[in-house]
């Protein structure tokens, strides 16, 4: 998943600094990928694209802004080399999205054998493509609809506007935000209240807007039946601040942290300590340990756990899960995690984190340091229910890859990881959680065997 970011202002309104706030909004969606960042502004209909960055947003543009000022502009953090800038029939635009086309190979092939020429040949210049069939934007985004096969939040930078637009299913998110004389979409809402932008509502699914002079309008809207808002963006790829269909990212992920705590207590276990896997476990294990606190405190039980952090996420390490190999992930996932050196002989120790994927990580690199903390068990608890699946609506995870797959029961997962105990949440732990019901959520990798 990449992060997208959109800004338009009205200069007789807008008080502020455009570069500031395109820059700072950009920078806000850089949690969903670390690979690639980029830039793309408009001023008095000539569009600028420089090429970009692979590294880090905020280092690679610090000092890369000269000659972008403009009224509206498009940011991305993610993957692979966005905004992708085309000259074509419809004049010259900017174009930078995030999901995953499912049909890409058949879709290359099409457009070869129609004269296309391509450079890069991967799914935004085939998104590109397809677009500059439509007699306008508008209408190429919605012929670009009827011939994909996959989900898509989109932006357009164009000299009469930014078009956005999220696809059909509505499985990635997009949100809309302003402050006087601007008006922001993004893949999240967790840094607007840093830049005094308000969250104002989701773009609606299949919904197409032009950005323009610090306001938006609504250009059409494509009808489908079937919604699939995926739920893995509120149990791990959104910042903990983020909301999305007015539901908080980190209300949903003490709930599921609550729910692991009701099931373990049932069960008769008290842990001697909570501990998270950070970041992506903090939410998580602090709504198990609040769930303690809460039934101790109406006198279900007679002692709770300590809440305590025995490792340590470096911070100026990067994040593992969005890397594209083994080697990589392996490497990302040691110099992140350090211990902390405290006394933790003979506890019994519940782990808390959002998934497990592939479970090597977890093999080969933390359950090994936390041994060296000499404690009697570790117990993981993973608020996300059994990954059944690769997502076909996204990159990270391939075929084959998820390890609920290569070991179907629970005993061997046990055994491979190395620790005492392992329980997941449950589909209805997550559907309670979430809030949604289920025909509205995309639970493909939870439900489904490996496609």
């Amino acid at each position: 998943m990449a992060g997208l970011f959109a800004l338009s202002i009205n200069p007789q309104k807008y008080k502020g600094n455009f570069l500031k706030d395109l820059f700072w909004g950009t920078f806000y969606q850089q949690h969903f990928s670390e690979e690639y960042s980029g830039l793309a502004t408009c001023s008095q209909g000539k569009i600028k694209t420089p090429k970009p960055k692979k590294g880090l947003f905020r280092a690679a543009f610090t000092k890369a802004l000269e000659g972008l000022e403009g009224t509206e502009g498009i940011g991305y953090c993610g993957p692979t080399e966005e905004p992708f800038s085309q000259d074509s029939r419809l004049g010259k635009f900017s174009i930078c999205f995030s999901g995953n086309l499912i049909n890409h190979s058949e879709l290359l092939e099409r457009l070869k054998n129609l004269g296309h020429t391509f450079e890069r040949e991967d799914d935004i210049e085939i998104i590109a493509k397809l677009l500059v069939q439509g007699k306008k934007i508008v209408d190429g985004i919605k012929k670009m609809e009827k011939e994909i096969q996959g989900s898509y939040s989109l932006l357009i930078l164009t000299p009469e506007g930014i078009y956005a637009s999220r696809s059909p299913d509505a499985h990635w998110p997009l949100v809309l935000g302003q402050k006087d004389g601007v008006v922001v979409a993004a893949s999240e809402s967790g840094g607007f209240s840093n830049l005094g932008f308000k969250l104002i509502r989701d773009l609606e699914p299949g919904e197409i807007i032009l950005m323009k002079n610090g306001r938006f309008e609504i250009e059409d809207k494509i009808i489908s039946e079937r919604i699939q808002f995926c739920s893995f963006v509120w149990v791990y790829s959104a910042f903990p601040s983020g909301i999305f269909e007015g539901i908080l990212t980190s209300l949903v992920r003490k709930r599921l942290g609550a729910a692991l705590a009701r099931r373990d207590i049932v069960n008769g276990f008290i842990p001697d300590i909570v501990t998270p896997i950070p970041d992506s476990g903090r939410m998580h294990a602090l709504g198990y340990f609040e769930e303690f606190c809460r039934q101790i405190n109406e006198g279900k039980i007679d002692r709770i756990p300590f809440y305590d952090e025995l490792l340590l996420k470096y911070p100026y390490a990067g994040r593992s899960f969005t890397r594209r190999t083994e080697e990589a992930r392996d490497l990302e996932a040691d110099v992140k995690m350090l211990t902390n050196e405290g006394d933790y002989r003979n506890k019994e120790v519940a782990v808390v984190d959002d998934s497990i994927v592939r479970g090597t990580q977890i093999r080969k690199k933390l359950v090994p340091k936390l041994r060296r903390l000499r404690m009697r068990g570790i117990h993981l608890r993973i608020a996300n229910p059994e990954i059944l699946s690769h997502c076909p609506w996204g990159k990270t995870l391939q075929k084959g890859e998820a390890l609920a797959v290569q070991m179907p029961s629970k005993e061997e997962r046990i055994k491979f990881l190395g620790v005492e105990t392992l329980e997941y949440n449950t589909v209805e732990d997550l559907l309670k959680a979430i809030g949604l019901p289920a025909e509205k959520l995309c639970l493909d990798c939870s439900l489904k065997s490996n496609l």
